[in-house]
């Protein structure tokens, strides 16, 4: 029997162990699903030519029962007047963004293209690859991007970036109107200050030389560590980048951040390990985070992420001496205002120098 739907009794609603549709008993054919998983949506019931059809309408709480009533009673007049209630479906989510990746693949560096593969299959397939692109709204996207900020907000920001290129991609050939990431907020980004201090940069090294499970893994992030290079450089590295008798490691601008040709000088060491590594070959991304999880526990920074190891090398630097232009040099950053997060570390040690002098 079709009942009387609010918000409220909507929440109220208990999941069982199955699926359970209750109907609305203002608009015909509209009900309320609830999942075992108490995922609750909105659903269309109507008949075309003889047979029974069933369309989503979109997720409770984003589509209130008042917005879903108003979306269902246009379907209903559609219905009724022997209207074609739902165009026929063209490719999903799922499908056309598989279709976007591989551009990706060709037109991005390589570690962007692994970066957008995982957030796909991570948090947008999951989330919206069943649906057609006209049907994802901008208050979807919001509160999509919300959920994954309460755990990891700078990731959010990320897997955002990401949907909204895909969006645009499909803005331009004009598959969807609008691209419904448009508007909505990024979460703060505040800027980590987290460095491994000289001690621990030389245990750092020992811990990952002595990692047995995966050496390849070990030498890539002393490389990191050494070098200040970013962990996707490394994954990426070629033989053709090391200039041994120069010892110098030239990226190409296909694999650098800032899309330009970067020279960085090499000491002995990080020449030995990265001709060491690339005769091992590279390892993946998530070998190295698990290499890096067992050596940061021995040294006792759980807090440090790899790319920390990039903030250790640029405090290393500044503690010796380096000047911000220097650090930005080795860092590859094109605007100075980049390497200002260091300015810290090089007033400290002019203080010193100051406070020393007779």
């Amino acid at each position: 029997m079709p009942t009387h739907l609010t918000d409220r009794s909507v929440t109220a609603l208990k999941p069982s162990g199955k699926r359970v549709l209750i109907f609305d008993d203002e608009v015909e054919g509209l009900a309320i699903q609830v999942q075992p998983s108490g995922h609750r949506a909105w659903v269309f019931h109507w008949t075309e030519k003889g047979r029974q059809r069933r369309v989503t309408i979109g997720r409770f709480p984003v589509w209130t029962t008042g917005k879903a009533r108003t979306h269902a009673g246009r379907m209903r007049l559609k219905a009724d007047a022997g209207e074609v209630v739902v165009e026929a479906r063209g490719s999903t989510v799922g499908e056309l963004i598989q279709a976007w990746s591989e551009v990706v693949k060709l037109t991005r560096r390589p570690s962007t293209a692994t970066a957008y593969g995982y957030m796909i299959d991570k948090n947008i397939v999951p989330e919206f690859g069943k649906m057609q692109p006209r049907d994802i709204t901008r208050n979807a996207v919001e509160a999509w991007h919300g959920r994954i900020a309460q755990e990891t907000p700078i990731h959010a920001n990320r897997v955002l970036g990401a949907l909204s290129s895909f969006m645009s991609w499909l803005e331009h050939d004009q598959l969807i109107d609008k691209n419904p990431c448009r508007g909505v907020k990024r979460r703060p980004e505040n800027q980590r200050h987290v460095y491994l201090d000289a001690s621990e940069i030389q245990k750092a090294h020992e811990a990952l030389a002595s990692d047995n499970l995966c050496p390849e893994a070990g030498k890539a992030l002393r490389l990191a560590l050494m070098t200040g290079c970013r962990i996707g450089e490394v994954i990426n590295l070629k033989r053709e980048q090391i200039d041994v008798a120069h010892r110098l490691w030239v990226k190409p601008s296909a694999t650098t951040k800032q899309k330009k040709v970067h020279v960085l000088p090499l000491q002995k060491e990080a020449v030995a390990l990265a001709l060491d590594l690339l005769e091992l070959g590279p390892p993946d991304y998530e070998t190295v985070k698990r290499c890096w999880k067992r050596a940061r526990k021995i040294i006792g920074r759980e807090d440090v992420r790899i790319h920390d190891l990039r903030h250790s090398r640029a405090s290393s630097l500044a503690r010796k001496g380096a000047s911000l232009v220097m650090i930005g040099k080795v860092l590859g950053h094109n605007a100075p205002a980049t390497t200002q997060r260091y300015s810290h570390l090089v007033a400290e040690d002019l203080r010193n120098l100051v406070e020393a002098a007779d």
